[in-house]
């Protein structure tokens, strides 16, 4: 009777520790490719959540790294940032607010606008002070007076209220069928950067009922850096 022997080879895997270049005999990276780079097919992930970086390239060294999507309009360099709030309702609803880099806006259940800071980081900027007043133009329309009128307004935020809604503008929406809207431009004290806000109410008689759309609208600038 024969007997089979039978060897069996254990492989460990195969880990390259050092960097490999392609074209090139001092690569910098784990894979340094010095030369054009094809791909014949990648999946499209448009509007996918899961999704959140975009790939970018060092135009001097060539380096691929990824940006945050949601800070390509954040950047200062970039200029700006639009966040919104629009939607129906029969009257204003406090928890539909508006996060705009440091503030949030909202018009409130008494039909007034409020608006809070989203961090102290203003009070650091500003010498570690306690309590600075927010100054700010105001300007207002209405089909009811068609007419702008303009108005300063100023608001005092401390260091334990300012993450809680303070006033913006104490003039009323119109709880009738009067369409409105307010503009707010503030300019915080040492942040380089300008927010212009928009507040609407109007009628919606194309939705079939009697809800109004409310717009809150904030722009954010920030001082260019070239």
């Amino acid at each position: 009777m024969k007997k089979i022997l039978m060897s069996v080879f254990f492989i460990p895997a195969l880990f390259i520790s050092q960097n490999v270049g392609i074209n090139t005999a001092e690569p910098s990276r784990k894979l340094d490719v010095n030369g054009n780079l094809k791909v014949s097919s990648i999946p499209v992930k448009t509007g996918n959540v899961d999704y959140s970086r975009i790939l970018h390239s060092d135009k001097t060294s060539g380096n691929i790294d990824y940006i945050l999507i949601s800070d390509l309009f954040k950047a200062p360099n970039n200029n700006s940032d639009v966040q919104r709030k629009i939607y129906l309702a029969d009257t204003p609803v406090t928890a539909n607010e508006c996060t705009c880099s440091d503030l949030t806006f909202r018009i409130n259940n008494n039909n007034t606008a409020e608006f809070k800071l989203n961090s102290n980081t203003i009070f650091t900027t500003n010498n570690n002070a306690t309590q600075f007043v927010m100054g700010y133009g105001i300007k207002r329309w209405s089909n009811n007076s068609p007419i702008y009128t303009y108005q300063n307004g100023f608001t005092t935020f401390t260091s334990t209220n300012y993450n809680t809604f303070q006033t913006l503008d104490a003039t009323l929406f119109p709880s009738s069928t009067d369409n409105t809207i307010r503009i707010y431009t503030i300019v915080p004290p040492n942040q380089k950067t300008l927010y212009r806000v928009t507040l609407t109410k109007n009628t919606n008689n194309d939705s079939g009922t009697n809800k109004y759309l409310y717009g809150i609208i904030c722009e954010r600038f920030s001082m260019q850096s070239l």
